[in-house]
């Protein structure tokens, strides 16, 4: 593996030697999820990576996963072929210490924390905003590792694509948008493939035989102008989604609805109030049959507050209700139907200097089960030249007990009416500190150069390690690690690569958290001039460790880095037909991420997209 960082870090040297005479780069981007406000990239104080549509287009990625592991600080875990379970681990964090937006809407499972990324489908995203480091005080609950928002896909003409590929994979995505005071899009696609065996021989419940899945997603929306002073937004995303496994199968509804208002009431106060709606249903058929389905409801009414031209005053209230049901489809009986309820207020101070940037916010939350939970964040940015400056910050974060935490029954394995893994409604916020310290640098105008050090300390980790595995507050985590960035633009030539050194480590028994690699690195470059992009992405993992559920009790293993190589082309035939084409696993290497889960061998793919001229 170092021989693999060595190579990295010695191509990053020489495209920054050539960068001396490249071109500037394109504008700094606009966020919004860092502070709940709009700031470019290089304004704000937060560890922020923005994926934007043109890069979707260009890499043509078939899945969130393929989309997410080439940025810092990310880490993937799949127990399966396409439309198998995704988890997400930032920073090292859990995957439910990630607080997922989808148009600013919380997007993640009531139950289980955790959101169905495997559902989530990359032709229907208009860009992805992922903000590491905590964001409680801003956003409440799950926000330890950091925020990861989704904006779905905005349409503004007619467009078709079709796709065919490996594991019989055959996709169709359509969409249209246009309007002027009044405008609206909508954008779907239908993908199924044939699939792989999710498993392999060290699978608990091995079945060799190929594991499909079938996907039909959609989003639209419409903005309207009510009046110069305020503008009315609707946004819808919806994925159903029917999976084999192993041993059953899995269908699966998710859907998010946001309706937003944002009104000018002058020049120095905006309000903004959002109604959002999560749906999340998942029904398992196998030898122990289930249906679960969670419902969120959610409103926000943010005021920001200009008090001088440098100095911005944000202050918001927030509530959402999470309503819950599990069934036991063997024996048609209830498991819980329970509900629970979060009131929050927030305030945050930004001030922008010639030299000095700060920004303090702080916020309240008051849940129905564990009481209220205080949260706080502490930034500051110093220019110590016009091209290089320091970032340093310090926050602190929770996770709330989600419902299986606090009210989940547990189960009769022996049918003696002894309860294991059972909920405990006295459960109290996992609680999170991290400090941070940064250093940006531009050496020329066509090329950046970032580092990150961070430490996370999370104590009260809910573990199922009370009396007869019953949820109890235990677990001490400790994540720390640096992240090294570097882009550049140099002629035709987009390069961007990253290294994430991290140690996340059980505190209790001095182990490393499962399934966090130490060291990973990825490297992205792409070539477009008037009719040709094309380019390629490196991928490299270190070893994780895993457990072998094959022994009992389960042993500790440790599973082998890996280095992937995808490669992508996209070809104009003329100005409304273009050719697609992505190879990804181009030297077939074979790989787990989750112990006696396969992943796809060498595949490839071929798209033609056509869009008339409007």
């Amino acid at each position: 593996m170092n021989s693999h960082l060595g190579f990295l870090t010695a191509a990053s040297i020489i495209i920054g030697s050539a960068s001396l005479h490249a071109e500037p780069p394109a504008e700094n981007e606009v966020i919004v999820t860092a502070t709940r406000v709009a700031e470019t990239t290089d304004e704000s104080l937060a560890s922020v990576t923005v994926i934007d549509r043109a890069t979707l287009d260009r890499s043509q990625p078939k899945d969130m996963a393929e989309v997410l592991r080439m940025v810092p600080g990310i880490d993937i875990a799949r127990t399966g072929g396409p439309g198998s379970d995704t988890s997400i681990f930032l920073r090292g964090s859990n995957s439910n210490h990630v607080l997922v937006l989808i148009d600013g809407v919380r997007a993640s499972s009531a139950t289980t924390g955790a959101f169905s990324w495997q559902h989530l489908q990359p032709a229907l995203i208009e860009r992805i905003e992922v903000v590491r480091g905590p964001r409680a005080a801003l956003y409440g609950s799950d926000a330890i590792g950091g925020v990861i928002q989704i904006f779905t896909r905005k349409v503004s003409s007619p467009f078709v694509r079709l796709e065919a590929g490996s594991f019989g994979t055959r996709s169709l995505q359509a969409g249209i948008g246009g309007g002027d005071r009044v405008r609206f899009h909508i954008n779907a696609e239908q993908r199924e493939t044939d699939g792989f065996s999710a498993q392999n021989s060290n699978g608990g419940s091995y079945d060799p035989d190929d594991d499909g899945a079938e996907n039909i997603s959609f989003n639209a929306g419409m903005n309207i102008d009510v009046s110069a002073a305020t503008q009315l937004s609707l946004v819808i995303w919806r994925s159903a989604s029917d999976v084999e496994f192993d041993s059953g199968t899995q269908e699966s509804i998710n859907q998010t609805f946001q309706t937003r208002l944002i009104h000018s009431v002058n020049d120095l106060w905006i309000q903004t109030l959002t109604l959002g709606h999560t749906v999340d249903e998942l029904e398992t058929r196998s030898s122990s049959p289930s249906a679960a389905e969670t419902r969120r409801i959610s409103f926000d009414w943010q005021n920001d507050i200009a008090l001088s031209p440098d100095q911005l005053l944000t202050l918001g209230v927030s509530f959402h209700e999470d309503d819950a049901l599990n069934i036991d489809l063997a024996t048609n009986s209830t498991v819980f139907d329970r509900s629970a309820d979060n009131t929050a207020l927030f305030a945050q101070f930004q001030h922008n200097g010639t030299a000095h940037d700060l920004q303090l916010a702080v916020r309240h939350d008051e849940h129905s089960a564990y009481g209220g939970e205080t949260t706080g964040q502490l930034a500051w940015g110093y220019r110590l030249t016009q091209r290089t400056r320091l970032i340093a910050s310090y926050g602190t974060a929770f996770r709330a007990p989600n419902i299986n935490d606090l009210y989940h029954p547990g189960f009769d394995f022996f049918g003696g009416g002894t309860f294991l893994y059972s909920g405990n409604s006295n459960l109290r916020p996992e609680d999170s500190e991290t400090a941070e310290v940064g250093l940006r640098w531009q050496p020329n105008k066509a090329s950046q150069v970032r580092a990150t050090l961070y430490q996370t300390a999370i104590d009260n980790l809910i573990a199922f390690e009370g009396t007869n595995a019953q949820a109890i507050n235990i677990n001490r985590s400790s994540l720390e690690g640096i992240e090294f960035e570097y882009t550049v633009k140099t002629g035709a030539w987009d390069i961007s690569g990253n290294l994430t050194l991290q140690d996340a480590r059980d505190k209790d028994n001095n182990t490393r958290l499962l399934r966090r690699p130490d060291q990973k690195a990825s490297l992205r470059a792409t070539h477009h001039n008037e009719r040709w992009n094309y380019g390629g992405e490196i991928l490299l993992s270190s070893e994780r460790d895993e457990l072998d559920f094959n022994t009992f009790p389960a042993t500790r293993i440790q599973l082998p880095g890996y280095g992937l190589l995808n490669l992508f082309a996209n070809y104009s035939l003329s100005r409304e037909l273009a050719l697609e084409l992505r190879l990804d696993n181009t030297f077939n290497k074979s790989y787990e991420l989750a112990r006696g889960y396969n992943t796809p061998e060498r595949s490839l793919f071929l798209a033609l997209r056509y869009a008339p001229l409007r």
